[in-house]
């Protein structure tokens, strides 16, 4: 994976059964997946919901790289095989 992670290759959302912030790439969009936290099942959306790690912050303000650290500690990210 390329070091290099911006928002145009990945989308957050929240799952709306488990409240848990998943992080997927953005070619998921509008495709179904499963919540890799309680396992419902999850439409991605086309753009980050507001105030998730890659969606806008509810305040209009860049977050500092200390908050995108900590957003990132608590989203988990669907990963696929290469066999997807």
């Amino acid at each position: 994976m390329c070091a290099q992670v911006d928002a145009t290759t990945f989308l957050s959302f929240v799952c709306k059964a488990c409240h848990q912030e998943i992080e997927a790439p953005v070619w998921m969009a509008k495709r179904e997946a499963e919540c890799p936290a309680c396992g419902a099942m999850i439409e991605v959306p086309e753009t980050s919901e507001p105030g998730t790690v890659w969606g806008a912050n509810e305040a209009a303000l860049q977050p500092t790289k200390a908050q995108v650290d900590a957003m990132k500690s608590r989203t988990i990210r669907i990963e696929l095989s290469d066999q997807w």
